[in-house]
Parts: structure tokens; C-alpha cells; sequence
């Protein structure tokens, strides 16, 4: 197994130190028992893992041990217990965290422990403090280990007075350094060295010194910026040859540094991974004690290294994420493998079929192949029967291209319990003559293939399943009542496939059931009572089915975290009790459904929720105003499209983490609410479709600075629209159509950033948010192209701007030109007078544009030509006069309505012809706009010259006084 090496020496060596050592019979030194007591008071120990050093016997404290021989104290052990051991992996659920002994620095008070040997420190919090000088004096320390607990600084060259180390271990604390590694020479008894990401970058002479310690067994240099080292540190390092783990990942190098290794043939583990490593080195063949190798994560690529072909006590190999094209058929050779990993690769060809190479490797254990390019002929037929037995226990072939059928030969592979073929284009159907001889499996997922047939009986007969995931393939027919059998499930996920038919209610009895995804299906019928017997259920999605019957008689499990019904048939009215029902739902998403009745007011007590979802239904009544301070997870409500009335409530502004609000599509009235200030975290607010009167409220503007959509079409809204809006630096989306709204439109409208191609979040900009997923829950309507287009999974992309059906006069502002983001661009049926601005060219972006029904006169401008993505144009109606200009991108615009009700338009597509005069106009005002950039040229080169000959005739002067003495007494 991975680190087994780094396991064994580890516990040798403390094997070795604490022969001698343990519960002393002699009593404890009263001078090394009140340092302990010092060193304690040091500390702040919040799970009291000190608790026992109390009474008058130190050597019985835990972590303290005293020699059988003298009493003094020899040990002392204060590894953060969740902290693991070299070669170990960290503990589930062992909260690190909690057990971590924290103080400002090493107390000196360690010095009285003057016979101390072993001294492990790892795990802790030392506040990046240096490490003390005063260890050096600690003369009979035979390991010492520091590792994360967060010191900084040089290490101190003293060090190397510890002339009995055997073990140095300073590894995760990054803040530490090394500018000169003499020192370490002075170790010469070492054996492990640890030092991953400690900066040793600086260093001149880390190959000599290391050249210098012939005893070392163990060298672990992780990620320390040895790339940085100078080329002529380079050379061969003849005394490590009885180094058996070698360390050097996440350094960056390349091969020539690693030739100093080379005498190293006696290594059992070697990890280059995370390097820049083109080629292998070319000793790794001489290598054959061999057992561990990691090379994953480089540049490497072709044929697998021939280099590699005599190693073959090889037990644990990792050439992952590398550009490797070609499996040869020698890898068969390596008869004691156990892990093979070559996921992420190119691999295209493996010669004489996968299952060739696997009738040699009896003892392969695990095997990860995902992630590359082969198709399902490299898999080969039949595995050649060159073993009694297969141990292949996880077999990972996803992310290919095999577009075949599962092979065969899977059905030999007894030992399997992890079976992986998802996102491979598999075809064809479950066969049973295969499935029911893999009756050890675990975990089986062929998600997001190409799976047709119907889902066999026989599946029932995996009895030992956990995990069972066949999402996104063609499945059809009725989910079988065997799945009862499989009673140790804990995720079951059969989403978008086709299955049809009921659901039935033995589903309640895999009682361990943590998951279940059903949705994206044919499912009708009723919701089975027996979900109530599902007491592990924690997340439910039956969402887009047709499954119906009463919400209120539906009976879940109290510890629902997630629950997705929405397009469903699902009737009736919430319970008013829902609260006890669900007390701890994250997720109550219930949209779309024919769910009817007023919104029970119990909502307001789960504190637990997150997102809430009634919107699509029949809701009537008023939004219950009773939401709390104590809900301070909930991010989203979603009301929208129900028949609620009343104003919104006030409690709303309780809700500080609120981001997502949809209220739209209802007959709510009144004003907003002031209490709204509070939510200072909204990204979407959706009141559209309501009766909402007053003015909009000029504190949107300073409260809502992350507002990406703003939506308030069709209400009552009145008075003008504050120029404050113009401070929602974020917006995206700003829709104040059919209104009553008047006035002007803000001058300052250009300063909304985010409607600016540079300045707006973009979608990579956005993925870098905590809430970049839940961006595709979002369901916006927005008016682009002349119709109501609805967006989800890329309204994080729609820039649109809609001010249309309002009241609105004077001009339209310079500044909108300013918006080159914009998609959409709407201001029609409004009383907007003067001109189309000039440089509406500059909008580059614009696909959508309708300022039609307005009064606006004059010309429309030339630029408006190079907005080559416009594919929808409205100019009709308003007293606009001369020639159509003329451009690629207006050439396909054919249709004449686009410039209806304008008299004095001509040009084509219009039938009126434009006169000479007319076409005169045209031509002098493009040729003026030429001439204005000529005229702006020779202005700034006249100004450039006047500068220039003001700087030289000034400096002629100052500096000929500079330079002359006599003229400047002059």
C-alpha cells in the first residue's frame, strides 16, 4: 500500500528510542514534573488533552515517559492526536481542529527536561513564532519532530549540535526556511529527513550536504523550490545509497537535477510527481528493489518508459496526468503490481487489448484508466486465464471513448467492489449472465452513457451494494421490485433516464438510504407512504416526473435535508404544521404543481432552510410576514407565479443572507418595504408582474451594490427613475418596463460597469463566487428580440437593458453608448425626443435594439452599421428622416416595418427613394465625421509641436545657465 515504507521506518525508529523508556517505578523528578506543569500553563487546551497532568507522578501523565532506569523524563509527546503518523492518512471524523494545543512559542521551561530524547510537537499552533535556539542544547534528542505547527523564520544552523538525531521532521510549515544546509552535515547519525514545504530555494549546497549523511534512509523534500536551485549544485551524490525513500514532488524539476540521484538503487519508494518531467530518468531502470513508484502529474508522453520495463517488484505505480499515448504489452510482466493508475492521459492504443495485460496481473488490486482516449476494442474480449483468481477489487475506465458494450470479461473479476464506466459512451443493455457474478460489489456507476433496455431483475442480486448510480442513459420500462433486496444501499441515483411506471412501496425497505435520485423521468402515480420508513433519507429528487397526490398526506422522513418535487402533479395544501414535518429541510423545492392555499406560516421556523421554491403553483393570501433573525442560512425564495396577494412582507429585511428573491408573477401591492435595506447580499430581485405602486426607492442604488438583475415590469410604479440606480456598479439585467414612470433617463446611466464589455462579471469571473452553481437554479423572463425569452442556465451571461411603455422624455444620454456589454436595448413607447446617439456604434454587442414609438428625430447615425451582432431592429415610429445607412449586418435587416412611420426615412428596404439631396446629406455627414477626426489629429499635433518647441526652447536657456557659471553671475 501507498507509504507503507514511510510507515515502517517510522515506527522502527521509535521502536528504537523508546526501548528504554515508559512508567518509571523511581517517581518523577519534582524539578521535570514543575517544568511539565510550566509548560502546561503555556498552553491554551480547549479539549483538556492535559487534563491528566496533575498528582506528583509525572511519568504517569499522558504523552510524558520517564526511563525505567533513571525516572528522568525521556519522552514527551504532544502530537495533535488527530495529527497522523509518517506514511498514515489523517482519521475520519477526527476533528484536527479541536485538539490543537496553541501558545505563543516553545516555553523555555523544556530545557529543564534534560535527558529528553523523543519530542514531537506536531499538530499544534505556535503563532509562526521562530523555532527556539535554545533546542540546540538539548544534547540527547534522538527525533524531533515540529511538523505543522506553524513556526516561521531561518532555521537555526545551531541545530546541528543534536549531534543524535535520528529523526528531523520540520515538514508543513511553509513561513520556514533554509539559506545554507551545512548544518545538517553535523547530524551524522540522521536517517529521516523531513522538510516538505519548508523553502529551501535559497540554498547552495542541499545535494553536498545530503552527499554527507551516508546513514539517511528516509528524504522527503515536497514542495521546497528546489527548481530554484542553481545548475552548478548539480552533481553525483555517491553516499545515498541506502536511501530507501525518496521524496521530490511539487518541485518543478526537471530531469538533470535528478541525475545526482542515481546511485540511490536500493529505494523501495520514489514520488517525482507534480514535476516537469519530459523524460524518466535514466536510472530509474536500475532501481529493481523497486516497490513504490509516483510519477503522475508531469509532461510525459508516448509509449509508457521502456526505462521502467525491469522493475518488476513494482507494487504501486502512478503515471497519472501525463500525455502517455501507448500501453505496451510488457506491463503484463509486473506480476506483483497491486495499483495502477494512468488516468488523465492520451492513451489511444494498449497493445494486445487490455484484458491481455490483466490475465498476468493476478494480484492488481486497483486499477484507474479514466480519463483518456481509447475505444472499446482496447478493451479486448476475454481475460487470457493466466490466474487461479483475479484481486481486482476498484476498476475506474471512465471518461473514454468506447462506444461499446460492456465487455465480458468484467464478469471474471469475482474480487470486484468498485466498478466505474461513467461519461464512455457505453451502449447496449445490463446483461445479467455478467452482472450476477459481480456479487461483491460495493459501488457501481455507469452514469452518463448510452445504456438502453429496461433495468434487470437481477440487480436485485447485488446485495452488497452501497452505491448504485445510472444516471443520464436510455433506461426504459419500470423500475424493478428487486431493488428491495439490495437492503445495504445508501445512494441510489436512476435520474434522466425513462422509466416509467409506478412507484412502488417497498421502496421503504432500504432502510439505509441517504440518497435517492429519481428525477428526469416517466414516473406517475402516487408518492409511496412508505417513504416515512426511510429514516436514513437525507436527499430526495423526484423532480420533473408525473408523480401527483396530496402534499399533506405525503408522510417524509424527519431528517429531509433536501427535497425536489417541482414539476410534478403534486395537489392540495401545505400543512400548516410543516415545520415539525420537515424540521430540518435545507432545500423545499415544490414548484411547478398544482399546490393551492395560503403559505403556512410554520415556514418561518425551520431554521435550517436555504432555499425555498413554492413558485408555479396556486398559493393565494398574503407572504406570511414572520420570518425570523434565527433563519440566517436562508439564501433564496422563490414565490413567483401564484396568485398571492397583500405587500411584501416587512420581516423580509430579517433575512441578511438573502441573495435570491422572486416575487414576480403575482397580484402583491403597495410600496417596497424599507426593511429591504437589509439585504445587502441580493443578487436577484424579481417584482415584475405585481401591482406595486409609489416610486422606486432611491436606496437601491447605495444598499444593493451586488445586484446583478433588477426586474420591476409591469406594476404601478410612478415618478422618475433616480439617477441612484445608477450606483448598481454590478447589474446586468435592469428591466423598469410598462410602468408609469417619467422624467428623464439618469444622465449618468453609462456608469452602470457591469453593462460594460471588460467590466461586467463574465462567467469565469463569476465561477469564482460561492454561489456560481446556484446561478443555474435561477429562472429569468426577459423581453429580448421582440418576445419574452425565459433564461436559466445562461442567464448569468444576459446583459439587457428595458425601459419600454413608461412615460419617459427628453433625450436618450450620451452615456448609454457607454454600455457595450449590452445584448438587449429597449426604450420603445415612451415620449423620447432629440436624437439617436451618435456612437451607438461602440455597442458592440447589441443583438437587440427597439427605441421605436418615441418622438426621436434627425438621422440615424452611420455607426449604427457596425454592429455587426444586431439581429433585431426596431426604429419604427418615430421622425426620423434621410437615407438608411448602409452595412453588412442592416443588409440582412430586410423587413420594411423596422422603419414604419417615418416619413422622411428613404433608402432601401424602403420603396422611397432617397433624392440626390438626401443622399448629399448623407454622404457630408459621414464625410464630417471623417473630417472631425482629421480636425482632432491636427489639434493634438499642433499642441504636441507647441509643447515641444516650449520644452526645448526652455531647457536651451535653463540648461546653458546651468552649465556656465559665468552667465548665471551674469
Amino acid at each position: 500500500m501507498p507509504g507503507l515504507a514511510f510507515a515502517v521506518v517510522f515506527l522502527l525508529t521509535a521502536f528504537a528510542v523508546l526501548s528504554s523508556s515508559g512508567h518509571s517505578s523511581l517517581g518523577c523528578n519534582e524539578e521535570e514534573r514543575q517544568a511539565l506543569l510550566n509548560i502546561k500553563g503555556s498552553f491554551k487546551d480547549p479539549s483538556s488533552r492535559l487534563s491528566s497532568w496533575e498528582g506528583g507522578d509525572c511519568c504517569n501523565w499522558k504523552g510524558v515517559g520517564c526511563s525505567n532506569i533513571t525516572g528522568h523524563v525521556v519522552k514527551l509527546d504532544l502530537r495533535n492526536p488527530c495529527f497522523p503518523l509518517r506514511g498514515q492518512g489523517y482519521q475520519a471524523n477526527c476533528l484536527f481542529y479541536k485538539y490543537v494545543l496553541e501558545a505563543q512559542n516553545v516555553h523555555p521551561s523544556i530545557l529543564q527536561l534534560k535527558y529528553l530524547t523523543y519530542l514531537d510537537l506536531s499538530g499544534n499552533k505556535f503563532h509562526n513564532s521562530s523555532i527556539p535556539v535554545f533546542i540546540q542544547t538539548m544534547e540527547h534528542l534522538q527525533v524531533l519532530s515540529l511538523s505543522d505547527s506553524h513556526f516561521s523564520g531561518k532555521i537555526p544552523y545551531n541545530l546541528g549540535n543534536l549531534t543524535k538525531l535520528l529523526l528531523l521532521d520540520f515538514s508543513f510549515n511553509s513561513l520556514l526556511y533554509v539559506d545554507d544546509f551545512y548544518w545538517v552535515s553535523q547530524l551524522s547519525s540522521l536517517q529521516h529527513l523531513y522538510m516538505t514545504d519548508v523553502y529551501l530555494g535559497k540554498v547552495q549546497n542541499l545535494l553536498q550536504t545530503l552527499n554527507m549523511l551516508p546513514s539517511l534512509i528516509g528524504i522527503e523534500l515536497r514542495n521546497c523550490g528546489l527548481n530554484k536551485l542553481h545548475t552548478h549544485q548539480l552533481f553525483r551524490a555517491t553516499n545515498l545509497s541506502r536511501v530507501e525513500v525518496l521524496d521530490l514532488a511539487e518541485n518543478g524539476l526537471q530531469a538533470p537535477f535528478l541525475d545526482a540521484f542515481q546511485n540511490i538503487t536500493s529505494t523501495e519508494e520514489i514520488d517525482l510527481s507534480y514535476n516537469n518531467l519530459n523524460s524518466t530518468p535514466f536510472w530509474l531502470g536500475s532501481c529493481i528493489n523497486l516497490v513504490s513508484l509516483y510519477v503522475n502529474s508531469n509532461a510525459l508522453n508516448g509509449s509508457l518508459p521502456s526505462s521502467l520495463k525491469n522493475l518488476t517488484s513494482l507494487a504501486f505505480l502512478d503515471l497519472s496526468d501525463n500525455n502517455f499515448d501507448y500501453v505496451p504489452l510488457w506491463l503484463g510482466e509486473f506480476k506483483g503490481l497491486q495499483y495502477f493508475n494512468l488516468s488523465g492521459n492520451d492513451v489511444n492504443h494498449i497493445e494486445g487489448s487490455l484484458a491481455s495485460i490483466l490475465g498476468n496481473c493476478c494480484h492488481l488490486q486497483a486499477l484507474d484508466m479514466s480519463r483518456n482516449n481509447f475505444h472499446g476494442e482496447a478493451l479486448g474480449s476475454n481475460i487470457r486465464p493466466g490466474c487461479v483468481r483475479y484481486d481486482l477489487m476498484q476498476l475506474d475506465l471512465s471518461n473514454n471513448e468506447l462506444n461499446d458494450s460492456l465487455p465480458e470479461w468484467l464478469g471474471q473479476l469475482e474480487n470486484l467492489n468498485y466498478l466505474i464506466i461513467s461519461d464512455s459512451k457505453l451502449v447496449g443493455t445490463l446483461p445479467c449472465e455478467m452482472v450476477t457474478k459481480l456479487v461483491n460489489l460495493e459501488t457501481l456507476v455507469l452514469s452518463n452513457n448510452n445504456l438502453t433496455g429496461s433495468l434487470p431483475d437481477c440487480i436485485g442480486q447485488l446485495v452488497n451494494l452501497k452505491t448504485l448510480l445510472l444516471s443520464s442513459n436510455h433506461f426504459l420500462g419500470v423500475i424493478p421490485r428487486s431493488l428491495k433486496q439490495l437492503v445495504s444501499l445508501k445512494y441510489l441515483d436512476l435520474s434522466r433516464n425513462s422509466f416509467n411506471g409506478t412507484l412502488h412501496q417497498n421502496i421503504g425497505q432500504l432502510k439505509n438510504l441517504i440518497t435517492l435520485y429519481l428525477c428526469r423521468n416517466i414516473l406517475h402515480g402516487n408518492i409511496p407512504r412508505s417513504f416515512s420508513q426511510l429514516l436514513n433519507l437525507q436527499n430526495l429528487d423526484m423532480s420533473q416526473n408525473h408523480l401527483e397526490g396530496s402534499v399533506s398526506d405525503i408522510k417524509w422522513p424527519k431528517q429531509l435535508l433536501y427535497l425536489n418535487l417541482t414539476d410534478n402533479h403534486i395537489f392540495g395544501s401545505l400543512p400548516q404544521d410543516i415545520a415539525d414535518k420537515l424540521p430540518n429541510v435545507t432545500h423545499l423545492l415544490l414548484g411547478n404543481n398544482l399546490i393551492s392555499g395560503s403559505i403556512p406560516k410554520s415556514l418561518c421556523n425551520i431554521d435550517s432552510l436555504y432555499n425555498l421554491d413554492l413558485s408555479g403553483n396556486m398559493l393565494s393570501g398574503e407572504i406570511p410576514n414572520c420570518w425570523s433573525v434565527t433563519q440566517i442560512q436562508l439564501s433564496e425564495i422563490s414565490l413567483s407565479s401564484n396568485n398571492l396577494s397583500g405587500v411584501i412582507p416587512t420581516s423580509l429585511g430579517n433575512l441578511p443572507t438573502l441573495a435570491w428573491l422572486h416575487l414576480n408573477n403575482n397580484s402583491l401591492h403597495g410600496r417596497f418595504p424599507s426593511s429591504l435595506r437589509n439585504l445587502k447580499h441580493l443578487l436577484i430581485l424579481d417584482v415584475g408582474e405585481n401591482h406595486l405602486s409609489w416610486t422606486i426607492p432611491s436606496w437601491i442604488g447605495s444598499i444593493f451594490s451586488s445586484l446583478k438583475i433588477l426586474r420591476l415590469r409591469k406594476n404601478r410604479l410612478n415618478g422618475t427613475i433616480p439617477s441612484q440606480l445608477c450606483q448598481l456598479s454590478s447589474l446586468q439585467i435592469l428591466d423598469l418596463s410598462n410602468n408609469n414612470l417619467m422624467g428623464p433617463i439618469p444622465y449618468c446611466i453609462g456608469n452602470l460597469t457591469g453593462m460594460i464589455l471588460g467590466k461586467n462579471p463574465s462567467a469565469s469571473q463569476l465561477s469564482e463566487g460561492p454561489r456560481y452553481i446556484e446561478w443555474y437554479e435561477q429562472d429569468v423572463r426577459v423581453v429580448i428580440k421582440g418576445r419574452e425569452l425565459e433564461y436559466t442556465r445562461n442567464l448569468k451571461l444576459v446583459v439587457s437593458m428595458d425601459m419600454s411603455n413608461n412615460n419617459l422624455s427628453g433625450s436618450i444620454p450620451e452615456g448609454i453608448t457607454l454600455l457595450s456589454a449590452l445584448h438587449g436595448l429597449n426604450l420603445s413607447h415612451n415620449h423620447l425626443s432629440g436624437h439617436i446617439p451618435e456612437r451607438i456604434g461602440d455597442m458592440k454587442s447589441l443583438e437587440s435594439v427597439d427605441i421605436s414609438h418615441d418622438q426621436l428625430s434627425g438621422r440615424i447615425p452611420n455607426s449604427i452599421s457596425s454592429l455587426t451582432s444586431l439581429s433585431h431592429l426596431n426604429l419604427s415610429y418615430n421622425n426620423l428622416l434621410g437615407p438608411i445607412p448602409l452595412g453588412r449586418q442592416l443588409s440582412t435587416l430586410e423587413d420594411p416595418f423596422i422603419y414604419a412611420g417615418n416619413q422622411f426615412l428613404c433608402g432601401p428596404p424602403l420603396q422611397n427613394a432617397c433624392s440626390s439631396d438626401d443622399l448629399e446629406h448623407g454622404y457630408q455627414d459621414a464625410d464630417e465625421g471623417e473630417d472631425d477626426k482629421k480636425d482632432k489629429m491636427e489639434k493634438l499635433w499642433f499642441y504636441f509641436v507647441v509643447a515641444l518647441g516650449y520644452i526645448v526652447g526652455f531647457w536651451t536657456v535653463i540648461g546653458s545657465l546651468l552649465m556656465k557659471g559665468s552667465w548665471r553671475q551674469a
